[in-house]
């Protein structure tokens, strides 16, 4: 795209903005990557603008995944029938070692696009596979070609390999800081800010978690850990007897804490991420945690997580939080056999979870989240003419009990086009095909090649 203006027209707004609501039938004005109006009959004072026909549509702000290993986009199908003691095994075990920069940057890219084809223009992305300073470059310079807007996540595992994962005395990668200070010089870089991935006080030690912290404190980034998962108790409580608690933590998952752990993440201004599918799938836990951040006054979002055992998009990650959350709330009264009188949440609780709120969870919501004037042109249009979306009632309701990566029709990040009437631009899709197919050749003969090799003679592949 350039400069030119963009007039979506004729589509249902849902703006997500409190102030606006929806809009039955209305246009879009987008200027310079910004939302420059929203109103009727803005198409025919704008002349010269390029014109998308949204009659039949849903328009929405771009959804927002709040935790997602991007880096994965080459793995789906990976970890069909697994544990997430099975995930570590076979991903972060088995295929994260044999990884190159190249697969890196060929795993991201099509992650990103993986993202951008299901309407997701923002994606905060965990990024723990970083061998070499290179291995993080190739990261970075993956999801600036792609064209969406991220926090890059820095983690590990650093020249530490697999220990990294092991040992809870090693610490964060020192390489962060040259990550910060040569492609995040001014805090922002392009449509990308950057924080660190930490193991933090589940997977390392006081000491490793208390020196982590401290960088990502020097350095001026927020910070994302794992906490609450089945087997990896305490870490918010611990976390608060060394004074670590802040505004700046964002817990992934969060859905074996006790209620202390929750006040303490509401008290210290923290936000989540929810992750329903890999919760329940992989066994990370009962229900996910979307009722209990809700009550709790959390700042919350939802997440695909990994996309190596489950879907790529946040259609599904609402229909699975609405029902596990119903199913949790329900479940005393079913356990004594009654009649339930009322349900909650709502279906656009889901949506808001996957758009406002998502980006509130990453401090974002200023600049997208909603369809308002004055915030960036991230845009996802659902085309609803289909028939299992065209129904009686609610299309918001329809979308979120019906809709699927193919029902997404266009996207936009700041003003331009990253997917249109159904397909990703091109050429980026078709090299990002070519690259990934590749990628996975690699990394197939590297896995043989490895099983071949004595034990006693095997070496970590970078």
């Amino acid at each position: 795209m350039t400069n030119r203006d963009l007039i979506i027209t004729g589509g249902y707004l849902a703006t997500l903005d409190p102030a606006t609501g929806d809009l039955p039938q209305a246009d879009l004005l987008i200027r310079d990557g910004l939302i420059s109006a929203i109103g009727p009959d803005l198409g025919s004072s704008a002349s010269g603008a390029r014109l998308i026909d949204a009659r039949g549509r849903l328009v929405l702000p771009g959804l927002v995944d709040t935790h997602r290993h991007v880096w994965q986009g080459a793995l789906g199908g990976a970890t069909g029938q697994t544990s997430l003691a099975g995930y570590f095994g076979t991903v972060i075990a088995g295929l994260a070692p044999h990884y190159a920069p190249e697969d890196i940057y060929a795993g991201v890219l099509w992650g990103a696009l993986q993202a951008l084809d299901a309407g997701i223009t923002t994606v905060a992305d965990w990024s723990h596979n970083l061998l070499t300073p290179e291995h993080a470059d190739a990261n970075i310079q993956a999801l600036h070609d792609a064209g969406i807007r991220g926090v890059f996540l820095f983690g590990g595992p650093g020249d530490d390999g697999l220990q990294w994962f092991g040992d809870p005395t090693s610490r964060h990668p020192a390489d962060a800081r040259r990550a910060r200070a040569e492609h995040f010089p001014a805090g922002v870089s392009g449509r990308l800010t950057m924080g660190l991935a930490l193991r933090g006080p589940a997977m390392s030690s006081r000491e490793a978690t208390r020196h982590d912290f401290e960088l990502a404190r020097e350095l001026g980034v927020p910070i994302s850990i794992h906490v609450g998962m089945a087997g990896y108790a305490g870490a918010v409580e611990t976390l608060d007897e060394l004074g670590l608690l802040g505004a700046d933590v964002n817990y992934a998952h969060a859905n074996q804490l006790s209620d202390r752990e929750y006040e303490l993440i509401a008290a210290s201004g923290g936000s989540i991420s929810i992750s329903p599918s890999v919760e329940m799938l992989m066994a990370l836990g009962t229900y996910p945690a979307t009722g209990r951040a809700v009550e709790h006054g959390i700042r919350a979002g939802l997440s695909t997580d990994t996309v190596t055992g489950t879907g790529t998009d946040l259609f599904s990650e609402m229909r699975i939080a609405l029902a596990a959350e119903r199913a949790r709330a329900n479940a005393p009264a079913v356990a004594q056999d009654e009649a339930v009188d009322g349900v909650e949440l709502h279906q656009r609780d889901m949506l808001r979870l996957a758009t406002l709120d998502a980006a509130r969870t990453w401090r974002m919501d200023g600049e997208i989240g909603t369809l308002a004037v004055g915030k960036r042109a991230d845009v996802a249009i659902i085309d609803m003419r289909s028939p299992h979306l065209d129904g009686f009632g609610d299309p918001v309701t329809s979308l979120v009990m019906g809709a699927g990566a193919a029902d997404v029709e266009t996207v936009i990040v700041e003003g331009e086009l990253m997917k249109y009437e159904g397909s990703l631009v091109e050429p980026l899709a078709s090299r990002a095909r070519q690259l990934i197919h590749a990628s996975r050749d690699r990394l197939g003969a590297r896995v043989e090649e490895g099983a071949r090799r004595p034990t006693h003679n095997r070496t970590r592949a970078t």
